[in-house]
């Protein structure tokens, strides 16, 4: 109810202070749109700040092809223009966008004629995305509301867009978060219209915003570099866009080639392009067309020097870049594969490539699709020659220099550190040593070796355990003329240090010394973990120690103070990247153990069954008697034998721990572990 009295009298108090805003009972803030016309707002003229660190991608239509824009909010009502665009930066690689305005200021932060990851991949690679800045009064929201609306219009008309709101049919160029949510996909969010609702505001209200800003814009003239193909015979030619009694069908005669635009006029909110059949705005024109009735994209040059190519054998060769059928020089390329093709020119329209050269003594474009390069790179591999037949090129493409493998070449591993590849041909460079330059060997066809890819998986330093199956060989994956030791079964359970652990294909290989040799072996002949048989006690005193289940495992239990104080049975111990294991069991003879734990976690000493001899003994009344030799706190069964003193104790088992000697046997009908 409190709320209420003061929601009225804060009403009535502000229809006082500005009566001019008189509003419908129950609005809480007067019509933004007019609030901004009569206090005569001025927007923020737009500060450029444009950041380094932001991922520069063109728009799916190339360069500087915006088809609009998205208006989004920032949904934090404690942050500052400033701390936006710091906290934007700072995680660039999750999101980021073009610009933000807020009651004060308009801030560009990336380039508009690149994309921004603001609204999920498909508005991405369309749209310019600006973020409104929450801000807490009427009239900074107002004034954010001016700067927001005024930078967006002035988006939409740099870019010769016309204003259509996308909002309900999912076509237009000014765009909600929400509509693209909606219309789009590949996000989920739905603002701004959820902030502009707590001030009053609407999306339709907004566009009415803009579309007074945009208005106010004057119509332009300027130079452009495009290439258009008109959509359709209906498509209408001005010979002067202002007048539409000039216009006349395309018809037969303006379809179905490509046309060169020089120039556009932009006028009411509608661009018109100038239509040439040569590169220029004088020679070769036919007139005027609207942009929304034709397809076109940016041509622009890229510098390249001459270079040589090779035909696919697909397509069709153009006199211009991005040629239709009346442009055809050569309709059919089938006959010019792997012949080669002297790019003298490269240009891009839109996002694809186009390059020039000579044909049969006339100059073409071809798409980049249609050419393939003869390509050289790195890789990592490692091959045999298949059989003595096979031929090693001393250059690719002839047989100058060319010599057949036989048995000198063949039995023995490559290295493989350079590729080439002709259309759909791939040679590899062999080599004796991991080079490209030292120990080469010459180009071999990849259908003539068995190869598997190669990597160093790591330089660590580890001991590993021969299991005494397989060779060991000069260099991993090794051959017949490779091998170092044939039979390693005399080796067995040697341990082995590696120092370098490669991959070749799926199988890893581990580089060590044995037997005073660097040799390779397979890891499928060696063991990380090595067992054998011991006979201990440990006990564990920190609650934090962990228990591994198997050796060699991640997975692991903690001790806590269920595993604590007390003494376990070791029977085996193993040994893992040279630390020493002990399994730990409560069980006299080893059996349901518990788990694993590093002799460096646990405290132990040796232990030996001695003599099963009875003795009989007497207590001296002192220290205490245990349910296990060398026992723990929780082990303890009479932790006082002063009132056993001078009793008599039979012992049936007498056991050395370290040098202390334990017997075993009844005292007041337990059985229990004395020390000597």
């Amino acid at each position: 109810m409190r709320k209420v009295v003061i929601s009225v009298l804060s009403l009535l108090l502000f229809v006082f202070v500005h009566p001019s805003f008189m509003y419908a009972a129950g609005t809480t803030y007067p019509k933004v749109n007019d609030y901004i016309t009569s206090k005569k707002l001025i927007p923020a003229k737009v500060e450029y700040d444009h950041k380094d660190i932001f991922t520069k991608f063109t728009y799916r239509n190339g360069y500087g092809e915006a088809e609009g824009v998205v208006a989004h909010e920032t949904a934090n009502n404690n942050s500052t223009i400033t701390g936006e665009i710091a906290y934007m930066s700072r995680n660039n690689r999750s999101a980021f966008v073009h610009a933000f305005a807020d009651g004060s200021r308009v801030i560009e932060i990336h380039d508009p004629n690149y994309g921004a990851w603001g609204a999920g991949s498909y508005a991405n690679e369309r749209f310019v995305h600006v973020e409104l800045v929450r801000v807490k009064t009427f009239d900074q929201f107002a004034r954010s509301i001016n700067n927001y609306g005024n930078y967006i219009a002035s988006l939409l008309y740099d870019y010769n867009l016309p204003l259509v709101n996308a909002e309900k049919t999912g076509e237009g160029t000014l765009w909600s978060h929400s509509a693209v949510t909606n219309h789009l996909g590949g996000t989920t969010h739905a603002d701004p219209i959820a902030y502009f609702n707590k001030w009053g505001y609407s999306w339709d209200q907004f566009v009415k915003l803009v579309t007074t800003k945009y208005k106010t814009l004057p119509n332009k003239t300027e130079t452009t570099n495009r290439l258009g193909q008109v959509l359709s015979s209906e498509v209408m030619i001005y010979q002067d866009y202002k007048k539409s009694a000039s216009a006349t069908p395309a018809g037969e005669k303006s379809t179905n080639q490509t046309f060169y635009i020089k120039n556009l006029a932009f006028v009411s909110g509608q661009t018109y392009y100038l239509l040439s059949e040569q590169p220029s705005s004088v020679d070769g024109v036919i007139g005027w067309a609207k942009a929304s009735d034709l397809l076109s994209y940016p041509e622009s040059t890229v510098k390249s020097t001459a270079k040589p190519l090779y035909f696919t054998g697909k397509g069709s060769a153009y006199s211009k870049p991005w040629g239709m059928k009346k442009d055809v020089v050569y309709r059919s390329l089938s006959n010019y594969k792997d012949q080669e093709f002297i790019v003298t020119g490269t240009e891009t329209v839109g996002n694809m490539v186009w390059y020039r050269g000579d044909l049969d003594g006339k100059t073409v474009w071809l798409y980049s699709s249609r050419l393939v390069p003869k390509v050289e790179k790195t890789t990592s591999l490692l091959g045999q020659i298949k059989n003595g037949n096979a031929q090693i090129y001393k250059t690719i493409g002839t047989q100058a220099g060319a010599i057949q493998a036989g048995s000198t070449y063949t039995g023995t591993v490559y290295y493989i550190k350079k590729q080439a590849t002709i259309n759909d041909q791939t040679y590899y460079l062999i080599s004796n040593q991991p080079s490209s330059v030292s120990g080469v060997i010459g180009w071999v066809k990849s259908a003539d070796l068995t190869n598997y890819s190669h990597t160093t998986s790591d330089k660590n330093a580890k001991t590993m355990f021969v299991t005494g199956k397989g060779s060991a060989y000069g260099k991993p994956w090794g051959s017949t003329k490779d091998l170092i030791f044939k039979d390693l079964s005399k080796n067995k359970n040697q341990a082995f240090k590696v120092n370098l652990t490669e991959k070749v294909g799926n199988t890893t290989w581990y580089r060590g010394s044995l037997a005073g040799k660097t040799v390779w072996i397979s890891g499928g002949y060696l063991s990380n973990t090595f067992e054998s048989d011991t006979n201990r006690l440990g006990n564990i005193k920190k609650s934090n120690i962990k228990i591994y289940r198997k050796l060699g495992s991640s997975s692991y239990f903690k001790a806590w103070s269920s595993y604590t104080n007390k003494v376990y049975y070791i029977k085996r111990k193993g040994m893992l990247n040279g630390q020493t294991y002990y399994l730990i069991s409560k069980s006299s003879n080893g059996a349901n153990p518990l788990g694993w734990v590093k002799s460096s976690d646990i405290s132990d000493i040796s232990y030996a069954e001695v003599s099963q001899t009875v003795q009989t003994l007497y207590l001296k009344g002192t220290g205490s008697a245990y349910s296990k030799a060398w026992g723990g706190k929780k082990d303890v069964i009479y932790p006082n034998l002063s009132s056993f003193k001078n009793k008599k104790f039979t012992a049936e088992l007498t056991a050395k721990v370290g040098s202390t000697t334990w017997y075993r046997g009844k005292l007041a009908g337990r059985t229990v572990w004395l020390k000597q």
